[in-house]
């Protein structure tokens, strides 16, 4: 199972790429603009990925998918569960004007 793993996460990785607006060849730059619907500014990151298409999982497969992602979020809320709520909004706010910083 190790080695499948192996496989598929290489199988990911062929399938993501991420590059800097600036770095765009014009055509490239083009096509997405138009995809998007606006200009891309010089600062911004591009990520693609492209996905194969797949069933949905079913039955006891589904059940167990969502059983693993409320366990992650349990998980995950309760690293947060003594932080007060105005700490956890700033964090939020700080980590949003990282990646999208406020154009002037």
């Amino acid at each position: 199972m190790k080695g499948r793993a192996v496989r598929d996460k290489m199988d990911i990785m062929q399938n993501v790429a991420m590059i800097w607006a600036r770095d765009l060849s014009a055509p490239v730059k083009a096509a997405i603009e138009n995809l998007l619907g606006r200009p891309l500014q010089d600062d911004e990151q591009v990520s693609l990925r492209v996905y194969r298409r797949h069933e949905a999982p079913r039955d006891q497969a589904r059940l167990e998918a969502v059983r693993r992602l409320e366990e992650h979020l349990d998980l995950m809320a309760s690293k947060a569960k003594d932080v007060p709520p105005n700490e956890i909004e700033s964090a939020i706010d700080e980590a949003l004007e990282q990646v999208r910083p406020k154009r002037r």
